[in-house]
């Protein structure tokens, strides 16, 4: 298993979503090995950490396999610099502050492939297209 301060000076993952499924895996049955319930972990597959630009978007359209897992999963996408990549206007990315509309388009995709938690920093806006989302699924 490799720690966050390895993840850049990895060599590329053939599947970054089979490698992320994979190291989530290995976390938690280490945690019940030492004790931790199951019920008490919730996944968080690091958007943005040790993953490059072109790495985050597989992992957010595929996210939906992580609930094979079986456990809460959660999501922070939140004015991440791949967002602000995706909005660069004149090869410069988009500032946090003009990420708002690429984070809740990214967030309600998040929800509608499984995501049971958010961290946002914009929550009004979130908790409101989450409200749309959850709408969605309950539609379905």
């Amino acid at each position: 298993m490799a720690v966050p301060k390895e993840w850049r000076t990895l060599p590329p993952p053939g599947d970054i979503v089979l490698q992320v499924k994979r190291e989530l895996r290995e976390w938690v049955e280490a945690a019940v090995v030492v004790g931790v319930r199951r019920e008490k972990i919730v996944l968080d597959p690091g958007f943005g950490f040790g993953k490059n630009f072109e790495q985050n978007y597989p992992l957010l359209g595929r996210f939906q396999e992580l609930q094979s897992l079986g456990l809460p999963l959660l999501a922070g996408t939140s004015r991440k610099s791949f967002i602000g990549r995706m909005l660069a206007k004149d090869g410069k990315d988009a500032a946090p502050a003009d990420r708002l509309y690429g984070n809740l388009a990214a967030q309600t995709a998040l929800i509608l492939k499984g995501a049971h938690i958010l961290r946002t920093h914009d929550v009004k806006a979130a908790a409101d297209a989450a409200r749309v989302a959850d709408a969605i699924l309950e539609a379905h």
